[in-house]
């Protein structure tokens, strides 16, 4: 794929971000409000081990599932598809970018079954294959019973947890391959 155009994409989708810097001490506050919900951190991580065990292989042999317009994720940055040194300068950035689309995903997309299932397969436009979309649902589901049982800030602090797993993990899989 053009990384011209990869550079535009990542641009496009990181840039609003930039434009919340005024809102970081708030989401910060928010995830702080809702760190008692990190006692379900080992489900929501656990959720997607067996996911990655167990489904992925199978999943990702059947076309219409394993299709992706991009094989990755373009939230780690244009150069993923490089390795690690075309993740790690992106890192930061997407910290700071999950501080606050991760607070917007769960306020807005927590509401109903249908968002949540829209929330799911946004993820495609983001690069992921249609079965992590697939994968996202029982997350999803989750985060808006958390939603709807504790409030905003624990779903988002858990949501935001659970992202900063995965992106450990991905960074740590360069350097172990099993």
């Amino acid at each position: 794929m053009d990384s011209t155009f990869l550079i535009i994409f990542y641009i496009a989708t990181v840039a609003p971000t930039l434009l919340l810097v005024k809102e970081t001490k708030p989401r910060l506050k928010n995830m702080r409000n809702g760190l008692k919900s990190l006692v379900y951190l080992p489900l929501t991580v656990g959720i997607l081990m067996a996911y990655v065990v167990f489904v992925v292989d199978f999943f990702s042999k059947i076309p219409i599932l394993s299709w992706s317009w991009l094989g990755y994720n373009i939230a780690l940055g244009p150069s993923a598809d490089q390795g690690l040194w075309g993740v790690l300068p992106f890192v930061p950035m997407l910290v700071y970018m999950l501080i606050h689309v991760n607070y917007f995903e769960e306020m807005y997309f927590r509401k109903t079954s249908l968002l949540t299932v829209v929330w799911a397969f946004l993820h495609i436009a983001m690069g992921v294959a249609v079965h992590v979309a697939l994968a996202l649902l029982p997350l999803g589901f989750f985060y808006k019973y958390l939603y709807k049982r504790r409030g905003l800030d624990h779903a988002y602090a858990l949501h935001f947890a659970t992202n900063i797993v995965i992106v450990v993990v991905s960074i740590a899989s360069y350097f172990v391959r099993f």
